[in-house]
């Protein structure tokens, strides 16, 4: 669901307010923060802790 999620990014690596699955369309305000610090969010929660990374 992250990589799926990262895809609808633009070319400029960004997301806007709403995206049409079905169209895969970006819709709404550029660049959209909240998008941004969720990819952020989930991509932390996603790595390895970095007392655990060798």
């Amino acid at each position: 669901m992250f990589e799926d999620v990262l895809a609808h990014r633009n070319h400029l690596d960004i997301l806007s307010e709403d995206i049409d699955i079905a169209k895969r369309e970006l819709w709404g305000n550029f660049p959209q923060t909240y998008s941004m610090a969720g990819i952020i969010n989930a991509a932390a929660h996603l790595s390895p802790r970095w007392d655990e990374v060798v």
